[in-house]
């Protein structure tokens, strides 16, 4: 049984507009959809912070059956010449504040809100929203004025089931330890971060969740040679009989089941046919030191070995930031490479397991690997042993460098998906991943949901449910052939309100969502057309 190493800190608290003190650390519960976790305001997240050794990434919700022990996002880079960094794996260097005049600064307003769906003023964090719209917590404008208006705008990503938002900052340096989990004890970046998390309830949408960190260069000094990565902590089930591999074209990593039974299948293992969870880098760090500018994708990708596993020495968690910036620009701690043992002769990699479980094509931890520390040669495993696995991957260069008072946004989403086998997961995984590529691309616009593949035999239009609605309704439909369909809305002008499809879709039933918030009451009409086929029903929204 492993041991997970983290500890609470003791927060001195002051009044609510004090300067310079730190806030009281405290976490929240973000379930959206069928993921359930936890987001913790020192910067971690899907880690049960109350309790020790607890994982945080529950799915389904509600099923005591966990996929992440936790989750963080790390920064580093040169600072006026020496080595800094924001570390967050099991504690996090995070707080709750901002950056003022290159000083912390926290008062009672700064913590983790969260607002859900429906929401209003009773909701504490829906009515004080509006004091963290300055710091970037994201509002859908009704009445399209570009501000924020208290009681007419919406706070959270709009459609979005459930939102969060913290304003984060790593200036306080007794948040800084070395007993971090991933380097650690440097000097503060100064970096401030506003984090956002959201998740949509649509059956399309409802294995993923994403997270925007949104990072400005609150110091004085330029962040030279800088990375930023991910350290994901993933405990499927049963914690030590995974695997780990990436897709660099869907910028993928993840984890999965060695085997097709996982535990006991009693919680928190899942038995047969395991889910396989992974985080996708949906937007990296953008290099603007260099002409033209570049979006950096995903740079490296690799496993770290828990302390106390029989693992490379080479390969375990850093244990400083020295080791942490080695490890973040894709090498072993002490600086050795990874080796691709399927090349000949085998060659350095920046990314690990990049074949695929299912097909058995290319390099997968089933093919083995090379446990070399202080060089390219050591011990060629033809088959890598089960394991308690860590995966880490990161965006950045050499040459990028963020300038005091530059923002850098990053964008990732994890998800989880179950198949037929613990193979079939992956493959299934890297599908759902698609549609969040998707989702991504569309600018997060929620399309019509596939309800089923199922063809029916003739075009249908079903009323709309709720009816009456506020805001929100859902409209369903059959398609018996694949062709071009049209959803639109209209007043009772007949004047067009909203084009919710306009696409080609194959043979299935489909579900849209109307959301009339920025609308009157009042009674309007929908309609459907798909060749010769045009069908329109009416539908009251009553505020």
């Amino acid at each position: 049984m492993k041991t997970k190493r983290f500890f609470i800190i003791a927060f001195l608290m002051f009044g609510s507009g004090a300067l310079l003190a730190q806030g009281p650390r405290h976490q929240v519960i973000f379930a959206p959809n069928n993921i359930s976790t936890f987001f913790v305001s020192s910067g971690i997240f899907n880690i049960n912070d109350t309790t020790n050794n607890t994982p945080g990434l529950q799915w389904p919700a509600g099923s005591r059956r966990y996929a992440v022990f936790s989750t963080g996002f790390n920064i580093i880079a040169y600072v006026n010449g020496a080595l800094r960094m924001t570390a967050a794996s099991y504690t996090g260097e995070y707080t709750p504040g901002y950056i003022l005049n290159n000083a912390p600064v926290w008062n009672s307003d700064f913590k983790i809100y969260k607002v859900t769906r429906g929401d209003g003023p009773s909701n504490p964090d829906w009515a004080n929203w509006y004091k963290m719209v300055p710091f970037g917590a994201p509002y859908y404008d009704v009445n399209n004025n570009g501000i924020f208006d208290q009681g007419i705008d919406t706070p959270g990503v709009h459609k979005a089931q459930q939102t969060l938002f913290v304003c984060l900052t790593d200036g306080f340096t007794s948040t800084h330890s070395q007993s971090e989990g991933f380097g650690g004890g440097t000097a503060p970046m100064f970096a401030e971060t506003h984090l956002t998390a959201w998740g949509y309830s649509n059956s399309m949408y409802a294995d993923m969740q994403f997270i925007k960190f949104e990072v400005i260069n609150k110091g004085t000094y330029s962040w030279d040679s800088t990375h930023a990565g991910i350290l994901c902590d993933a405990d499927l089930g049963a914690a030590e009989d995974d695997y780990i591999g990436c897709d660099t074209s869907r910028q993928l990593g993840y984890d999965y089941n060695m085997d097709n039974i996982d535990g006991s299948g009693n919680p928190p293992s899942y038995g047969a046919n395991p889910p396989a969870v992974g985080i996708i880098l949906l937007k990296g760090c953008r290099n603007n030191s260099v002409v033209p500018a570049v979006n950096l994708r995903m740079k490296t990708f690799h496993q770290l070995y828990c302390w106390g596993c029989s693992e490379p020495n080479c390969e375990l968690m850093p244990l400083n930031p020295t080791e942490a910036m080695r490890t973040l620009k894709g090498y072993k701690r002490d600086g050795s490479n990874f080796m691709n043992p399927l090349a000949v002769p085998p060659v350095p990699t920046k990314f690990t397991y990049t074949g695929d479980p299912e097909t058995n094509a290319g390099w997968t931890e089933y093919k083995g690997s090379i446990r070399n520390c202080g060089g390219d040669t050591g011990l060629v495993m033809t088959v890598n042993g089960a394991h308690d696995s860590r995966f880490v991957f990161s965006t950045g260069a050499e040459n990028f460098r963020v300038m005091p008072g530059d923002t850098q946004k990053i964008v990732i989403c994890q998800l989880i998906a179950r198949g037929t086998s613990n193979l079939n997961s992956v493959t299934r995984l890297k599908s759902l991943s698609d549609v969040a590529w998707s989702l991504y691309n569309s600018g997060f616009v929620i399309k019509v949901n596939n309800l089923s593949t199922q063809i029916p035999g003739m075009y249908t239009l079903s009323q709309n449910y709720p009816n009456p609605f506020n805001p929100a309704t859902r409209i369903r439909f059959s398609v018996p052939e694949s062709n071009f369909v049209i959803l639109k809305v209209y007043d009772v002008r007949g004047r067009e309100i909203a084009a919710l499809v306009n696409e080609r879709l194959q043979p299935g039933i489909y579900e849209a969502e109307f959301d009339g918030i920025a609308l009157p009451s009042g009674v309007y009409f929908y309609s459907l057309q798909s060749g010769d086929f045009r069908e329109t029903k009416k539908m009251a929204l009553i505020k």
